[in-house]
């Protein structure tokens, strides 16, 4: 595929993305992004931080530079001292609440039961803290994470997940496809972590109450999920799936009745997440059942677009409403289709971007981001369409993982050879944990 960034000229603007982790949230939060900008015009590249030809690559003329989940350190600082003598715009995005280290005591993983593992996040937070002081300005996913941000002092603006061209393609493929579930109601809950099991719990009790009065609903789970106990006489209709490449997982949205994206109210972990659970399944036309935190109030129009739970007793009438109503199902997930469509569409993401690059710079540097004309509606939704009709996705090699080699490589030369060894440890430990599970406190 050719690269859409190979003929690069001298009279655009440019921008580089960088990212330092793998995965969804690099893929919505960098790569989607390096996709808004091919559709406002800018010439622009995607480079992994453990990509060896990384200072090749990224020093050269950017007029925007935006750093996505990258720990500072003096590889880093050299970056940041050529961007800044180079005159670049430079930005930090965050999609989680990574920078707060007094906060890492709600994240739930099994994991950081490993007192090395759980030392190195949190070394990993306060480099991501001190990445951040070094930064001009910030993008942010929520409107959450931009209040915690401006706290800090740092000029925020909030820009929103949206879903690729690519995805949308797929999502369509699947909606067309989706078939109904003669005889059953599938509840679906999608779990990308192992990190969800809290958040599980609060719609457990009214699964297993509902799921025993209506022999109908069956519990679709997919992902690393522990669902815990008391489902002895429910366990032959639970349906469990393991992950899937994000390209399947439409398919398996379309394939629900309802799904489900709960999280914990009082966790700021879980207050900081976006709504791209809801956005998903709502591309397959399929209605959501959410916890009412800040980014899920901002999405769904509670009772027309899907439901909202204050509670967790909320969570047994909320889904028995949806499991014995059908039609009020179809006509749920047909709103939440129409709205993400026109909401979370790139075209409507990347014009938006044209009017935050302006404030941006005009508050940071005095000056509009646009040298001339902005690009208008008109102009974005053309280039977009032209991208859709020939196929044109990101570049393969933009959404490739560096390896588990290329990885320990990038840590010794710039982290040291005690946080490589910390991190081999991890990844045994890690591949030994379902025959030695970790010891919960």
């Amino acid at each position: 595929m050719q690269h859409m960034c190979s003929d690069q000229k001298k009279n655009k603007l440019q921008a580089l993305l960088l990212s330092e982790v793998r995965g969804d949230t690099r893929r919505y939060r960098s790569l989607h992004l390096v996709e808004q900008f091919f559709a406002l015009g800018l010439n622009c590249e995607f480079v992994h931080m453990a990509d060896r030809a990384l200072f090749e690559k990224a020093l050269q003329d950017w007029d925007i530079v935006i750093f996505h989940r990258v720990a500072f350190g003096d590889h880093v600082k050299r970056l940041l001292d050529y961007f800044k003598s180079r005159n670049s715009l430079i930005l930090f995005d965050f999609d989680d609440l990574i920078f707060d280290v007094e906060a890492f005591q709600f994240i739930n993983s099994p994991d950081f039961v490993d007192p090395i593992r759980s030392a190195m996040y949190v070394q990993n937070m306060r480099n991501i803290r001190a990445m951040l002081e070094q930064c001009e300005g910030v993008l942010a996913s929520t409107n959450f994470l931009a209040e915690r941000i401006a706290a800090l002092g740092k000029p925020v603006w909030i820009h929103r997940n949206a879903f690729s061209l690519e995805m949308l393609a797929c999502s369509e493929a699947a909606r067309v496809k989706k078939a109904d579930n003669p005889g059953k109601v599938v509840i679906g809950y999608a779990s990308g972590t192992p990190t969800h099991n809290r958040d599980f719990e609060l719609v457990k009790p009214a699964l297993q109450s509902i799921m025993r009065r209506d022999p109908r609903v069956v519990l679709r789970l997919v992902g690393p999920l522990d669902p815990g106990a008391g489902w002895e006489d429910l366990e032959n209709r639970i349906e469990r799936m393991k992950l899937v490449p994000w390209r399947k997982l439409p398919g398996i949205l379309a394939g629900f009745d309802i799904n489900l994206a709960p999280l914990v109210m009082d966790n700021p972990f879980a207050q900081s997440k976006s709504e791209i659970k809801y956005m998903e399944a709502a591309m397959g036309e399929t209605p959501t059942i959410a916890s009412a935190t800040d980014a899920f109030r901002y999405a769904i129009r509670d009772a027309e677009t899907g439901l909202l739970v204050e509670t967790p007793e909320g969570w047994e009438s909320a889904v028995e409403r949806l499991a014995q109503d059908a039609s009020l199902r179809v006509e749920m997930g047909h709103r939440a289709y129409q709205t993400v469509i026109e909401e979370y569409h790139p075209v409507t993401r990347a014009t938006q971007l044209v009017q935050i690059l302006d404030e941006m710079s005009l508050k940071l540097r005095g000056q509009p981001f646009w040298p001339e004309d902005k690009p208008d509606a008109i102009a974005i939704a053309e280039r977009a369409h032209s991208m859709s009709q020939g196929k044109r996705w990101l570049p393969r090699r933009y959404e490739k993982d560096p390896s588990n080699f290329e990885l320990g490589l990038y840590s010794l030369r710039h982290r040291g050879l005690k946080t490589l060894a910390r991190q081999v440890w991890i990844y045994f430990r890690r591949l030994v944990a379902p025959i030695f599970p970790f010891k919960q406190g």
